[in-house]
């Protein structure tokens, strides 16, 4: 599937994270670094996806507190968080976690749930691998919970990732079995 992607790319210093500037655009959406004004726009997402928080988080909605501890962690531990928004609404329709590497390590690619089932998850991932590749990424990784939801295994199977191993996950205390899923690019 061609996409047309169009990477704009402020500034491409690797050395600090604080010089890169995260966006990209492509078809009708583009990918920006969440800020503190999204974090309402993050929590409904979050919370649109009750199946998700129940079995990762123990809770069927977090607060505006919990995204913006989740969004410190991440970037405290060298994630880009963003924002995916939908070009002709300038809603957010999305959100993303990725640490940008040799191995991209992917966090989370999550849509709100108003929006699933239209391919948006799938055009937002292949645009964020042409844009990683940009950057030398050479692989790509995702920790997958299991038994959580089939279709999210199925989704990462169709778009060429391979089952590495099984894991345990600790996500904010709630132990998670889950299986390394990697594609080389």
């Amino acid at each position: 599937m061609d996409h047309r992607i169009k990477s704009e790319i402020r500034s491409i210093k690797l050395v600090k994270r604080e010089e890169i500037n995260i966006y990209f655009e492509f078809d009708d959406f583009y990918i920006d670094l969440v800020d503190n004004k999204d974090l309402t726009d993050i929590v409904d997402i979050y919370n649109s996806n009750k199946l998700f928080l129940i079995n990762h988080v123990g809770n069927e909605n977090v607060t505006l507190e919990w995204v913006a501890r989740e969004l410190d962690i991440m970037k405290n531990e060298g994630f880009y968080s963003c924002k995916v928004i939908q070009k002709k609404s300038n809603s957010t329709v999305g959100l993303i976690d990725f640490k940008l590497d040799k191995e991209t390590y992917l966090s989370i690619l999550m849509i709100n749930n108003k929006y699933r089932g239209n391919g948006i998850g799938t055009i937002i991932y292949e645009s964020l691998e042409s844009y990683i590749k940009s950057f030398g990424s050479t692989s790509i990784r995702i920790d997958v919970v299991e038994n959580y939801d089939k279709h999210v295994f199925d989704f990462w199977i169709k778009n060429g990732f391979k089952s590495m191993e099984n894991i345990t996950l600790n996500w904010n205390g709630k132990i998670l079995p889950a299986i390394i899923m990697k594609k080389i690019l």
